[in-house]
């Protein structure tokens, strides 16, 4: 199982008065990219998000997955994911095989269909047509990645004529591919498709056992005619906040606070939006009135001092997941905690797994 970290560059008010609060999230986030490099992660994910005020600020990720990828060498670049109906789909092809060129060839090209209708509508786009869309869109960006003359597209949300691609990633024909998705039916399409699942965890590794035997059994039956890509990425990842001490009940008290304002306790503007419109909002309203220790126990965090965090890593690890993708910066961790407790998940627990 490999270990990943997401940034969503979160960021509760009240707001620094210098107005520098952007400038400081996307440097500190390049900051942890970087670290998380040094300390042995295998891929850095970052969201897009539009509108979320607090929430999620990363409303550009391709561009600073590219300061990142000009800053490393080794660490893997994932989109987590690409908002499709916000995008036009040949821009995508084009801004992902740049960012490929760029990284020499670390790029993990995850898309979605949007985490709310805050997004879409922002665009002018309504949510059923993001959902309906995004299977279009992903034909026509995977058109362009394996046909050297794309040969056009003509469907029911997208007409292009016959173009070729320019640039062309390192990665032939196509980075690796990724989904987000919550439910049974996200998880069977995505393995039918051929794609990896990026989901997220709100519930307990039994809860999520099933989505886990959905797509391993769509993946035993798929039909190589029917995948998106040229190639397959049967691959689920999960994930998780997380936080890692040396001080075992500081470190789930740090992780939890940041849990719970993620999972609904805080007055950012969408949060309620939100909890109606992505997540199952039953659980998710529910993992916010966890305990530190409740957390801990349902297996929804990762926190505390590095025995505890392996214990939590340990069950995920069971269910045969082949990503865990850890949440450090939520809330109002602060940078320096977030850079600690990556320091920490790479010098304490990652080498336990390894081994």
């Amino acid at each position: 199982m490999k270990f990943s970290m997401l940034a969503q560059l979160q960021s509760p008010r009240p707001w620094p008065a210098d107005g520098h609060n952007d400038y400081k999230l996307h440097w500190d986030a390049l900051e942890q990219g970087i670290l998380a490099e040094e300390c042995g992660f295998h891929c850095f994910w970052m969201t897009e998000h539009h509108f979320y005020e607090e929430i999620g600020h990363s409303s550009a990720p391709e561009i600073t997955l590219t300061a990142l990828a000009m800053r490393t060498t080794r660490i893997r670049l994932g989109h987590a994911v690409v908002v499709m109906a916000c995008n036009n789909p040949i821009r995508v092809a084009e801004r992902a095989a740049t960012l490929d060129i760029f990284s020499n060839g670390r790029l993990e090209l995850g898309t979605g269909k949007g985490a709310a209708a805050y997004h879409t509508e922002g665009f002018g786009i309504d949510m059923e047509r993001s959902r309906e869309s995004w299977a279009e869109a992903m034909e026509c960006v995977c058109s362009l990645f394996k046909h050297e003359n794309y040969p056009g597209f003509e469907g029911k949300f997208y007409r292009f004529p016959p173009r070729a691609l320019v640039p062309r990633p390192v990665q032939k024909p196509h980075p690796p591919l990724w989904t987000s998705g919550v439910s049974p039916a996200s998880f069977e399409m995505a393995g039918r498709r051929g794609i990896g699942i990026l989901g997220f965890i709100t519930a307990s590794p039994e809860a999520f056992s099933p989505l886990v035997e959905n797509y391993r059994r769509a993946q035993a039956e798929a039909d190589p005619s029917q995948f998106f890509g040229a190639f397959a990425n049967f691959k689920i990842a999960a994930t998780a906040n997380a936080y890692c001490d040396t001080d075992d009940r500081r470190g789930k008290a740090i992780g939890g606070a940041a849990a719970r304002w993620y999972f609904g306790e805080n007055e950012a503007p969408l949060s309620q939006i939100r909890l109606k419109e992505y997540f199952d909002k039953e659980k998710f309203a529910k993992a916010s009135k966890y305990t530190d220790e409740a957390l801990i126990e349902n297996g929804i965090m990762v926190a505390g001092d590095p025995d505890s965090c392996s214990r939590t890593i340990e069950r995920w690890q069971k269910l045969g997941i082949d990503e865990l993708i850890l949440l450090p910066q939520a809330g109002r961790t602060t940078h320096e905690q977030a850079k600690r407790s990556i320091e920490l998940f790479g010098e304490k627990v990652l080498p336990r797994f390894r081994e």
